[in-house]
């Protein structure tokens, strides 16, 4: 296992609520202490985002201000 794998195997990821219906295109989110960590639920293997939990929370209400609909990636 990678070692940024290991040293996140105990924490908990979890899935928005608003990740659609079949709950395959989303990404997870870990919180440790003061780092967030985002991954590709589809690939979780593959390696993780790490950030600040500051950095996280900034880049959510910078998401919360888009309108609906502009968000959606094609």
């Amino acid at each position: 296992m990678p070692p940024a794998q290991e040293a996140n195997r105990d924490v908990r990821w979890f899935k928005s609520s608003y990740s659609g219906g079949s709950g395959s295109d989303c990404v997870e989110v870990a919180f440790s202490g003061q780092v967030a960590s985002v991954r590709d639920s589809k690939t979780p293997w593959r390696g993780m985002l790490n950030m600040p939990t500051n950095t996280f929370a900034a880049f959510i209400e910078n998401m919360k201000a888009i309108p609906d609909g502009a968000r959606d990636v094609q």
